[in-house]
């Protein structure tokens, strides 16, 4: 679910303005309001609240009283102004530019003019220092074939049913299977966008990634993309991170089970390292190994990494005890094992909180994404067991 940009159309001929506001709502990602001005109050923003991302004026004979209204305000309160406005009136430039408008069109006005609007608002909006850049959390398995595909594919469903903007990358360029979940066919995605990063920003975004029902904006790789991971620049990568960073409120990324530049880069740069395993021997000790390559290798602390038991079973002869006491301090999550209800999941290109909403193992994935939240050092509390959220286990 991409940003859209909130547009305030403003004027006093309502004929004008409706072609404007056919003009502006063939643009993509942005919601356009629009407002009459009639007699009583010249300002444009009277009583608006919250304030647009812009403010199109359509000026009219009125136009003095209409921007010395808005040059009135506050800078803070003035959102960047495009007015359109008949040719050669000097002084009505001359305040507009005062009014604090970014630019000025005089009709006939063509898609060029208005896109190249749009695309600068973006871009304005990404280059704001005020604005928080998303949270990133990296998934991996432990040992492959963990599991680390359903939880990055439903926990990124999961966010992006809580209204968070939510973007899900599939890093494993050569055999992710992330659209399967989603039942989408990516065209153009994630090996384009790299090569493409650059010169991306938020707007240009959009011909990479598929959009689910949900809102879920997936990136990965096309069945014709043939490369591999050794493949990708991790600089790329980087630059990539870094328009989806400030693009959405949720990056989850799903890394392939091999540690080199671009996944390293990836986990270095990750608010939440999210480590997915089973129950076995062969499991722990590779958790052991992973760990390892974060702490000493690259130089990582483990306050952010997360524990996921895939498949829990209390019966299992490697217990949580065991887990515990090979992987101190890592908080643990167990997701039980409910085969039938996660492969129709995966099956019919249906996530769990649509197709089993209900179901232990959605609840489960619920209380991971609720647990994103937590702070690095309470989720370590929980790790020692001096008590117990959402799900969070104890004790076997």
């Amino acid at each position: 679910m991409r940003y859209r940009l909130e547009i305030l159309l403003a004027g006093r001929v309502r004929d004008e303005l409706g072609f404007l506001e056919t003009l502006l709502r063939s643009q993509s990602d942005i919601n356009v309001t629009t407002r009459v001005i009639v007699n009583g109050h010249a300002d444009p923003l009277y009583g608006v609240s919250p304030l647009p991302d812009a403010l199109v004026l359509l000026v009219s004979d009125h136009w003095e009283a209409e921007l010395s209204a808005l040059c009135e305000r506050p800078a803070a309160e003035r959102p960047p102004l495009l007015v359109v406005g008949p040719k050669g009136n000097v002084e009505l430039i001359r305040v507009a530019m005062r009014a604090g408008a970014r630019d000025f069109f005089s009709p006939p006005i063509d898609d060029g003019e208005i896109t190249q609007f749009i695309r600068q608002l973006a871009r304005d909006r990404l280059a704001d220092p005020l604005r928080q850049a998303a949270r990133l959390t990296a998934v991996v398995n432990a040992k492959g074939g963990s599991g680390a595909s359903m939880v990055a594919a439903n926990l990124a469903h999961i966010l992006a049913e809580r209204d968070r903007r939510s973007v899900l990358m599939d890093l494993d360029v050569q055999f992710g299977s992330l659209p399967l979940y989603f039942n989408l066919s990516p065209r153009n995605g994630l090996v384009g966008a790299l090569e493409a990063a650059d010169s991306l920003d938020g707007v240009a975004l959009e011909g990479y990634v598929q959009t689910h029902d949900s809102g879920l904006d997936l990136l990965a790789s096309s069945p014709e993309d043939m490369v591999t991971i050794a493949e990708v620049p991790e600089s790329r990568v980087e630059l990539l991170l870094q328009v989806l960073a400030q693009s959405y409120d949720e990056v989850v990324v799903d890394l392939p089970r091999w540690i080199s530049g671009p996944t390293a880069m990836v986990l270095e740069r990750a608010d939440r390292i999210l480590v997915v395993m089973e129950q076995s021997v062969t499991h722990l000790r590779d958790a052991q190994r992973l760990r390892d390559i974060l702490r000493h290798e690259l130089h990582l602390s483990t306050a952010s990494v997360m524990l996921v038991v895939n498949r829990y079973d209390k019966r299992n002869a490697v217990g949580l005890a065991d887990i515990r006491e090979a992987l101190p301090g890592l908080p643990l999550l167990t997701l039980p094992n409910d085969f039938r209800r996660v492969s129709h999941s995966i099956n019919v290109g249906v996530p769990l909180r649509e197709a089993a909403r209900k179901a232990p193992v959605t609840r489960k994935l619920v209380a991971l994404a609720k647990a994103l939240d937590d702070d690095p050092a309470q989720a370590r509390e929980t790790a020692r067991g001096k008590w117990s959220l959402l799900g969070w286990a104890r004790r076997d």
